[in-house]
């Protein structure tokens, strides 16, 4: 199986988190692509990056909005991917199995707007930042790896991970030392607007924990509605082949029954949370990952 038939395999079974880091790691792989030739020949590259990053000038994000989007999907340093990638890996496993992918995709993309709009009223309402008087720019998945992390130790806070220095930390308190560091960063360095940024996707991932707990669904319901605006521009394939059964009376599931195993169902992934609670989602078997990854996306 050659490389291309590995990626086809990932992007089709890895889920979503996978999916998002194929996405990152094949924008970051394009422009250092195009950008070597020209490097080689001690020449002026494209700038492609600048189509692809966004900016805190409202006239200029005018002529490129999609940017909003596009850059919480573009890097150019290795470090930066690396580490986006790594958190992004850490955390989105675990909000994948517990809430499901799709779900994890609109905290994600949610995430990411909503820590360019931080980053777009700061730099646009406080004087620190009037020196940027042509806008600065933004690039990075940050934000919205904050939106998955922050939104999942909201969701389960005192969930304890493995880390290999620290043994086993509730993800609450790793979440905050997140915060807190992108807090105390922001006058320091040339990194205000990133860890602006941060923050922002740090804020959404949070309130959307919260409201999913009160029934308020915020990321899934983007995601629906993006799923609709999407489908008139999808080709139909045409009709597809189907086997018809002959239908066989059977006897229908009394109420009683239906309801007892349905509280069965719930009273097991209670018991899978609480074993995660108490000793860390690596802790579970595979058994118990893929019954909990089942049961978050409402298969029986």
């Amino acid at each position: 199986m050659g490389l291309q038939d590995d990626l086809r395999t990932q992007w089709r079974s890895g889920g979503m988190v996978v999916r998002l880091i194929l996405i990152n790691v094949a924008v970051f792989v394009v422009l250092r692509l195009v950008d070597l030739p020209f490097w080689l020949a001690n020449a002026q590259p494209p700038d492609v990056l600048r189509w692809l990053k966004s900016t805190s000038d409202v006239y200029t994000l005018l002529y490129t909005p999609w940017t909003v989007i596009t850059y919480m999907f573009t890097h150019w340093d290795l470090m930066h991917i690396f580490f986006n990638m790594l958190v992004l890996w850490f955390a989105g496993r675990m909000f994948e199995d517990l809430l499901g992918g799709r779900r994890m995709l609109g905290n994600y993309l949610l995430g990411g707007i909503s820590g360019f709009a931080l980053y777009m009223i700061s730099y646009n309402f406080f004087p620190v930042f009037a020196r940027f008087s042509e806008g600065s720019t933004i690039l990075g998945a940050s934000a919205a790896v904050m939106g998955v992390f922050i939104g999942i130790a909201a969701y389960r806070p005192e969930m304890e991970v493995q880390l290999l220095l620290f043994g086993r930390i509730k993800l609450k308190w790793i979440a905050l030392i997140y915060v807190f560091i992108d807090l105390i960063s922001i006058r320091q360095g040339g990194n205000s607007g990133g860890h602006i940024a941060h923050l922002g996707g740090a804020l959404y991932g949070y309130v959307a924990s919260v409201q999913l707990r009160k029934g308020n669904d915020w990321s899934l319901g983007v995601v629906d509605l993006l799923d609709k605006l999407r489908s008139p521009f999808v080709r139909n394939k045409g009709p597809r082949m189907r086997v018809e059964k002959r239908f066989v009376r059977s006897t229908v599931t009394k109420d009683a029954e239906f309801n007892a195993g349905k509280r069965e169902k719930q009273a097991r992934v209670d018991a899978i949370l609480d074993k995660i609670s108490r000793a860390g989602y690596d802790s579970l078997s595979k058994e118990e990952k893929d019954f909990l990854f089942k049961a978050s996306n409402g298969n029986p």
